[in-house]
């Protein structure tokens, strides 16, 4: 399950990743700006973070959009943004 996540909905979008077991976050927008501590693969879409100029934590990926529009077609999506 893929997970898109912004800030301003990533309080309950990281609850609710936390939950599964089978979740793989996906940071976007303003969502780079976030440190999430869960158990699941992180990544960030890398334009968002170079816009804003965020240093990104070791376990955060830099992710490109052309990858997350790829993983939208194979994977179930839960959005929050």
């Amino acid at each position: 399950m893929l997970y898109l996540i912004d800030k301003p909905m990533a309080e309950i979008g990281l609850r609710t990743a936390a939950g599964d077991p089978e979740a793989h976050v996906v940071l976007i927008q303003d969502g780079v700006y976030l440190k999430p501590d869960i158990d699941a693969p992180v990544s960030a879409v890398a334009r968002d973070v170079d816009v804003r100029g965020v240093s990104l934590p070791p376990d955060v990926d830099r992710i490109s959009y052309d990858a997350v529009v790829e993983s939208l077609v194979e994977q179930e999506v839960k959005s929050f943004v």
